[in-house]
């Protein structure tokens, strides 16, 4: 009696395990994705490409079965929603604009220091 519940436990630890595996490298498997449509130069062509090479990462999970990505790209954000088996994440990051950064720095380089040197 004594091994049957410790075999069903090492069972249930091994299942959740597996499970815990694939949210994790999933989530970053998304992650990954859409940083790299984030900061392409060309962002609309490649979208479709990025998702095949997304689900060729992720599939298949260990325990949740296919791994589905799906990335949209709107005029302020990247939008990305993953799915394996009953697992669903979605993420969202804004774009990233260069030439933002660039006046922001321009403009407090122009402001100058301080009295304290800040």
């Amino acid at each position: 009696m004594v091994l049957g519940i410790a075999f069903l436990t090492i069972g249930v630890l091994i299942k959740e395990a597996y499970i815990l595996h694939d949210t994790v490298t999933g989530s970053m498997i998304l992650e990954e994705t859409i940083e790299k449509a984030r900061y392409s130069k060309d962002r609309s062509g490649n979208l479709k490409q990025y998702e095949q090479d997304g689900e060729k990462l992720g599939s298949p999970r260990l325990w949740l079965g296919n791994y589905d990505l799906d990335l949209r790209i709107n005029e302020r954000a990247i939008e990305g929603k993953a799915e394996a088996g009953k697992w669903a994440l979605h993420m969202e990051r804004k774009l990233f604009q260069p030439a933002a950064f660039l006046r922001r720095t321009e403009a407090l380089l122009e402001m100058g220091y301080d009295q304290n040197g800040n």
